[in-house]
């Protein structure tokens, strides 16, 4: 048996067919089901994403860089989330945007097994031990469970040992790894999801430092031109989104905790075995497999390795918090869910698992074996013949958790925003209708003035000035006839965004709307969303391309091919420069009625409270309004800050009513609108909440506290300093009692 799968494992063509076998053995609970309609709210969303683009394509034969299905229009590839600007895009124009899903799964999977396979070679496995232990991370379980949300851009993980195989090439000295860093990099950023890339970072890093520790001579130029073409191939997505972040930034409320026990649930799957689908399964017989290799010298380097993955993946649960620490670094101040980090965990337990393969094999074959060769290959063996129908079966779980229907009917007539619904988002895309009601975990600029009933959807700010007729609608372009016997403006409804460019006149935003200024006269007037993130992105991601294609051609020293690799970023600072863009107008800050959040004073209404907490915060006062028969209540929190305040603060909000389970409504910004450190120093900031009263809880009296909490950190409560006369019980101010009826 053993010389067999020697035999096998050696041929490219049989790892082919073992592979495909084994991806689409997993993949084929979602073929079955090809077609059908993931009804999960987020995967609505994240499928209206990818929709809109393929419709852009197909229907308008434009590149996706607007989408005006959602939120009022949003840019496309500076969408966190969107994954269209990625090869899989391909499946998508191919077959539609739900029966591309099951092929995306099994590109994504195949992928992962071969980069496995890859990754543990590079690292001194052979070819029976890297295709063996290959499987415990290429159907890992982040794969079977991401399409059950509709998260396909956890998928992009697929990418990880291909990134981390073409750094250590580069680091050796093997000019393929600078193509493997740069398109594997190039292919996670357009892939979308907000954890794959900043989970990659943190792998890079901590694969050179075991570099380093390996005492390896480390080719660092040929590294730095890796690193560069890399941002380079990525630009044509990275600046958009940084963009867009600047402008929203991510949303993210709670704090990640994660017991041992629950860590070990996520990787080794529930009681019993197969019994409800795992994210992060690997499986215990997939773990033993890989604990052989770990007490042998070879595979030592992975035990610190591990125990940093674990030390992340146990968020605030473990003393001191790791996690917490990085979340202070800028880009993964985004992260929420620590557990996710278990990814590369797993990836190194396939390296482990390789390496107990080798290590038996290899002595099963020689001439005087050690006594424990062969039942260490019969224990390995085995192990692996039972983690992988387990694997597998974690698919099944998964895919048939979901519920599904049909696809949204397409439906061609001209386009209206509307109301919309965040809990059936996609059903509006393919209708030609706009859905205002937005969901996304960055702040999109949404304009209060946006309107789902309007007979028309472009018209002029004064009727009396002339006439405007839309002569063409498609997603990236507008155009208009208009005849104007004084200067006014083009009103559309959609959001503003300092990307759009008109033919005439010039764009501006009115009150968060997309607007042109017109002088009189008769006008053709054409609107076009092409901004400078694009363009210059793409004129980057090219010169990248092609110092990639080319930079084999020609003898080059290190130092010159690493300027050649800077040159296309060079060239985007031109872009910039050449072609600026107006800098965005916010929409002034308002509360859900309306009401100006940021005052001088205390509006009417308020009591004074003057409680002064942790952090340099001030609850100045507060004021809780309802009148009988109203479906809600009005809750006002009016704060004011001293210095720098710590950016994980929220809001947590207990109400009690008379005998009955309380209601929260903690929340991490002031009104949905701005965070606590961004309160002007001298202002006050109106916290303004409105909440449903559901009617099992009427007729009882409430009492509302309300308190400060590391709501993106540890969870604590920030300590009340001064109560200034207000009832205070651990750490919660009383604002307000009052009886529902």
């Amino acid at each position: 048996m053993l010389r067999a799968l020697q035999r096998f494992t050696r041929s490219g063509s049989h790892r082919w067919l073992l592979f495909t076998v084994l991806a689409a053995a997993a993949v084929v609970p979602y073929v079955r089901t090809a077609g059908a309609f993931n009804e999960f709210r987020d995967a609505q969303v994240l499928w209206s994403y990818e929709d809109s683009a393929r419709r852009s394509v197909l229907d308008f034969f434009q590149l996706p860089l607007w989408d005006p299905d959602l939120c009022g229009g949003l840019p496309g590839l500076g969408t966190p989330q969107s994954r269209f600007a990625s090869p899989t895009f391909l499946l998508t124009l191919l077959f539609g945007t739900s029966r591309a899903e099951p092929l995306t799964l099994f590109a994504m999977v195949l992928l992962a097994l071969f980069g496995a396979h890859r990754y543990a070679r590079s690292h001194g496995a052979r070819q029976l031990g890297a295709t063996l232990g290959a499987p415990l991370f290429g159907l890992m379980g982040v794969f079977a469970c991401a399409p059950f949300l509709g998260w396909f851009g956890f998928l992009g993980f697929a990418l990880l040992p291909w990134l981390l195989s073409g750094l250590r090439d580069a680091a050796r000295g093997r000019p393929r790894g600078v193509v493997l860093v740069a398109v594997s990099a190039a292919f996670i950023v357009g892939f979308g999801g907000t954890y794959v890339a900043p989970i990659s970072l943190v792998a890079c890093a901590l694969e050179g430092m075991l570099l380093l520790a390996q005492r390896r001579r480390v080719r660092w130029l040929l590294l730095a031109e890796a690193g560069l073409l890399a941002l380079g191939l990525s630009a044509f997505r990275l600046w958009a989104v940084w963009e867009e972040l600047r402008r929203g930034p991510r949303l993210i409320s709670g704090y990640s905790s994660v017991d041992w026990q629950a860590l070990g649930g996520h990787v080794f799957g529930g009681w019993p075995p197969a019994s409800h689908e795992t994210w992060y399964l690997v499986t215990i017989p997939g773990a033993l497999a890989a604990l052989f290799s770990l007490s042998r010298r070879r595979g030592r380097w992975m035990l610190p390795l591990l125990a940093v993955w674990v030390w992340l993946s146990a968020g605030y649960a473990a003393t001191p918090s790791l996690f917490a620490l990085l979340r202070h670094v800028p880009v993964f101040s985004l992260l929420r869910s620590a557990e996710r980090f278990l990814v590369p965990a797993a990836l190194l337990l396939s390296v482990g698992a390789a390496f107990s393969v080798d290590d038996a094999s290899v002595r099963c074959r020689l001439r005087q074996p050690p006594w424990w060769a062969r039942p260490a290959w019969a224990f390995t063996l085995a192990c692996l013949g039972l983690a992988v129908p387990l694997l597998i079966q974690n698919f099944f779980l998964a895919a048939n958790a979901r519920t599904l229907s049909a696809p949204p009917a397409e439906v061609r007539q001209a386009f209206h925003q509307s109301r919309g619904n965040r809990w059936a988002a996609a059903s509006f895309g393919p209708m030609s209708r706009g859905s205002l009601a937005c969901w996304e975990a960055y702040g999109v600029p949404q304009s209060k003035r946006l309107r789902g009933d309007l007979e028309e959807e472009a018209w002029l700010a004064e009727k009396a000035a002339g006439s405007l007729e839309e002569t063409g609608w498609s997603p990236q372009r507008l155009d208009f006839n208009v005849h104007l016997q004084r200067p006014t403006r083009v009103l559309v409804n959609q959001n503003f965004h300092r990307g759009w460019r008109s033919s005439v006149g010039t764009v501006v935003s009115d009150e968060g709307l997309l607007a042109v200024e017109l002088p009189a006269g008769d006008h053709a007037v054409r609107l076009r969303f092409l901004p400078t993130s694009a363009v210059g992105g793409f004129t980057v991601s090219a010169l990248a391309l092609a110092v990639l294609l080319f930079r084999g051609r020609g003898q080059w020293s290190g130092w010159q091919r690493g300027l050649l690799a800077a040159l296309p970023l060079v060239a985007g600072l031109g872009v910039a420069t050449v072609r600026p863009e107006p800098p965005g107008v916010a929409a002034p800050a308002e509360g859900p009625e309306g009401e100006t959040l940021f005052v001088k004073a205390l509006p009417a209404g308020s009591t004074h409270l003057g409680v002064r907490f942790g952090g340099d915060v001030v609850l100045e006062g507060a004021s809780v309004a309802y009148r009988p028969g109203d479906d809600r209540v009005r809750l006002e929190l009016d704060w004011s800050r001293g210095g720098a305040v710590n950016a994980q603060l929220g809001v947590f909000v207990h109400i009690e009513p008379g005998g009955l389970k309380r209601i929260t409504a903690d929340h991490l910004q002031v009104s949905d609108k701005e965070f606590l450190e961004r309160i002007p120093v001298g202002m006050l900031a109106r916290d303004i909440l409105l909440i449903d009263v559901p009617k099992s809880k009427r007729d009882v009296p409430w009492t509302v506290w309300v308190g400060l909490w590391e709501m993106r950190g540890t969870g604590d409560r920030l300590p009340v300093l001064v109560p200034n006369g207000a009832a205070v019980v651990d750490n919660r101010v009383r604002v307000g009692m009052l009886f529902i009826r």
